[in-house]
């Protein structure tokens, strides 16, 4: 909602957002601050977003089976918290800008507080990435497409270097010619392939399967660091979608791809949040070619 938010404020202004969504916007971040589902959703004394109820999927991956979810991510988990950061840090740019001196003074100071903690929480310092999450037993280390949003949001709380070091490690292991894949095949857990059985189905969705949506951050981080070197490469990227386009589903883009070649097409054949990531990302290519000229 709140990055949304900041792609609107682009055409209609700062004020215009404040008057329609400020209180919106407020009422979203007291809510988790309080914490909800009697607590199982709530920031903690470390300024982080817990997620954690039984039984339920609270983040993207999100299919349950037999009252478990199939990709179980319960804690503090990484995309969750990178938006929380995000979400707080804008809209204390806003009340800034409107002169909300009540609303600055209450949230001014947990924007450091969450970058110290989300760094010590999720960086993986010798290997250079993010844990996708964190619970009661340690650190999840599995390297999943999930991080590189905390890289391709406008407010991050990371360093040039980390994000170079993610964005490697996404490269090396999740990126592939239809977007990135949710989970590295050096994993046990990887499935390369669509299955017959709803339940690996879904496993195979969120343990391999190629998302195009998490694409655009990916390509966002690395205009952000080099657009120079990057920017031809992303209109390649871009480029390779072409044929999909014209044959799974004529003018439109599947809901996700197999994790190896062919990365055979998946899934809705239709895919809302497919075809707005590429959109997205033909959009950034066409501001850094303006930036450029």
């Amino acid at each position: 909602f709140f990055w949304t938010l900041q792609q609107l404020e682009e055409h209609i202004g700062a004020e215009a957002i404040w008057e329609k969504y400020g209180a919106a916007m407020k009422s979203i971040l007291t809510a988790y601050r309080r914490g909800f589902f009697g607590g199982c959703v709530a920031m903690h004394t470390n300024g982080l977003i817990w997620a954690a109820r039984e039984g339920v999927a609270l983040t993207w991956m999100d299919c349950v089976m037999n009252g478990q979810p199939v990709t179980p991510r319960a804690g503090y988990v990484v995309e969750i918290n990178a938006l929380w950061y995000n979400a707080v840090s804008y809209a204390l740019a806003l009340a800034k800008k409107m002169g909300d001196k009540a609303f600055e003074k209450e949230w001014k100071a947990l924007p450091a507080q969450i970058q110290q903690s989300f760094v010590e929480m999720f960086y993986l310092t010798e290997e250079g990435y993010l844990a996708d999450f964190v619970d009661m037993r340690g650190k999840n280390d599995f390297i999943r497409c999930n991080q590189i949003i905390a890289c391709g949001l406008p407010y991050t709380m990371l360093n040039e270097e980390q994000m170079v070091n993610i964005w490697c490690t996404v490269r090396q292991h999740l990126l592939t010619p239809a977007g990135l894949r949710s989970l590295s095949p050096r994993n046990p857990l990887f499935e390369s392939t669509y299955k017959q059985n709803p339940i690996e189905q879904e496993a195979a969705a969120t343990n391999g399967a190629v998302w195009v949506w998490p694409l655009m951050f990916y390509i966002e981080c690395a205009l952000r660091l080099d657009a120079a070197r990057f920017l031809e490469h992303a209109d390649e990227m871009l480029a390779a979608f072409d044929e999909n386009i014209q044959t799974y589903c004529i003018g439109s883009v599947a809901e996700y791809y197999d994790a190896n070649p062919p990365f055979a097409p998946r899934g809705a054949i239709s895919q809302a949040w497919s075809v707005g990531g590429l959109l997205y990302i033909k959009q950034l290519i066409e501001e850094y070619k303006a930036k450029a000229k």
